[in-house]
């Protein structure tokens, strides 16, 4: 008896496990733009090749456009915030 309640209960853990990998596969986008609002945001990746990407990135209302390949992460340049008001021709 006590075999079989082992089992049952090893049977409820792993079908817990499941579910849990099955849930957070399906919302994994929407959970990390929630947690995500802190003050340094990945703005978009574009993959170079060779393990080389250039990432945005926006710390606190700058923004950066950084190399990161195998050796490291650089920063390539600063990108001023454009200015909301329209410019007058």
């Amino acid at each position: 008896m006590s075999n079989l309640a082992s089992l049952l209960l090893a049977l409820m853990v792993l079908g817990g496990l499941v579910a849990a990998a099955v849930f957070l596969r399906a919302y994994r986008d929407r959970l990390t733009r929630h947690f995500s609002q802190g003050p340094i945001q990945v703005k978009g990746s574009v993959h170079l090749g060779d393990g080389s990407r250039l990432v945005l990135v926006d710390i606190e209302g700058t923004r950066l456009a950084c190399g990161v390949g195998r050796n490291g992460v650089g920063a390539i340049e600063i990108i001023p915030q454009r200015s909301t008001e329209m410019v007058e021709q």
